[in-house]
């Protein structure tokens, strides 16, 4: 049963992307702010910037120094010297949220794009351009699809990278058809009518504020979309340590998120989109040892049951398949099994963080992850 209806969301979802097809991106080139929030990231901010100047629908980039303690802001300022697109904030160490409303003040753009300093953004695709066309359809705010940067990355991205494309796609799709609203604007990857900002601004409440904005857009009424043809790329963790804290980070502010929006849990929404994700994400080591186990004692004495054997195994290579694709790396097939580690990391935080931040309403503190410098412009 539990087969049937993953293969059923897959097979939806997957019919209304290829249906999305036919729109066209908007050509609203030079008409968007990017925002870039910093914080000791002198090893990647230059190769962020260079890639934003050189996207033809953004106007200027906006660089907000939130109190670095390294060459950040050097580096911005001797980048702004030399640019007039670029523009440079600096401010008292405040948090991600202030920083994003810093340079949001400064902004005088229709659209603002939001991204983070170790991402990049391809500067030769149209992904703004159907971003701002969802807006132009009726959105207040898009969020795209934050994949995996695997420039100089390890074992564990590509790993990451095998199946993030197609679950993203096809989870998002899916929560906007069921819920009426995908679950999350990253903070990777996000535009925004500049208005809704000014009306609903950013808050350092809780360490992940792209999803508390996410939910509170939806709480004053605003229209989020998706838009599955909008890419950037973000650097992933190289360790398992590394990777269990960011995912410590992400579980504990969903489940603080939940305290603060509880209003939206009796919802379309929080019955379509943030209860589904909650039990999936909680249970999802359970679902796949169950399922694992079903198959495996009804291909014992059942032709019916390889059948199904057949359509997991031709799921999960589909989705490796995706990721091969885009990346031009057929590796990533035989990688994506392997992802089973990413589900039982997502049960094992929750169990051992999330629960308690859903009761007492606390976060662990803010993990700076290792940043590379391989974000090539």
């Amino acid at each position: 049963m539990i087969s049937l209806v993953i293969i059923c969301i897959c097979l939806l979802s997957l019919i209304w992307i290829v249906g999305q097809r036919k729109h066209h991106p908007a050509p609203a080139k030079g008409e968007v702010d990017a925002i870039v929030p910093a914080f000791n990231e002198e090893t990647c901010i230059s190769g962020t910037i260079k890639s934003l100047l050189r996207n033809p629908y953004v106007h200027q980039v906006i660089v907000v120094n939130d109190g670095s303690t390294d060459r950040t802001a050097q580096i911005v300022d001797m980048m702004a010297a030399t640019s007039p697109r670029v523009r440079v904030v600096h401010q008292r160490n405040a948090g991600k949220g202030s920083a994003l409303m810093a340079g949001l003040a400064v902004s005088n753009a229709k659209y603002v794009y939001l991204t983070d300093a170790d991402t990049r953004v391809p500067w030769d695709d149209d992904g703004l351009g159907y971003m701002i066309a969802e807006v132009e359809r009726g959105a207040d705010a898009v969020g795209g699809i934050a994949l995996s940067d695997l420039n100089m990355a390890g074992f564990l991205p590509h790993i990451r990278a095998s199946t993030k494309l197609a679950c993203i796609a096809i989870m998002r799709t899916f929560q906007q058809l069921l819920g009426g609203h995908p679950f999350l604007i990253s903070g990777a990857c996000g535009l925004f009518k500049r208005e809704v900002l000014l009306d609903v601004p950013f808050s350092d409440r809780t360490k992940v504020e792209d999803l508390d904005l996410t939910w509170s857009l939806i709480s004053k009424g605003y229209k989020i979309r998706q838009a599955s043809r909008a890419f950037v790329y973000s650097q992933e963790c190289n360790s398992l340590k590394s990777e269990w804290m960011r995912w410590r980070r992400w579980i504990a502010g969903y489940a603080v998120c939940m305290r603060l929006h509880a209003h939206l849990l009796p919802t379309r929404f929080g019955i379509g989109t943030i209860l589904p994700v909650f039990i999936t994400s909680f249970f999802a080591s359970g679902l796949v040892i169950y399922s694992i186990s079903s198959l495996s004692k009804a291909a014992q004495d059942g032709h019916a049951v390889t059948v199904f054997a057949l359509l997991w195994l031709g799921l999960v290579l589909a989705i490796g398949c995706s990721a091969a694709a885009h990346y031009k790396k057929p590796s990533l097939v035989l990688l994506a099994p392997l992802s089973l580690v990413y589900v039982a990391m997502s049960s094992g935080v929750w169990l051992i963080h999330g629960i308690r931040s859903l009761i007492s309403g606390s976060e662990p503190m803010r993990d700076k992850p290792t940043r590379y410098g391989n974000v090539v412009a």
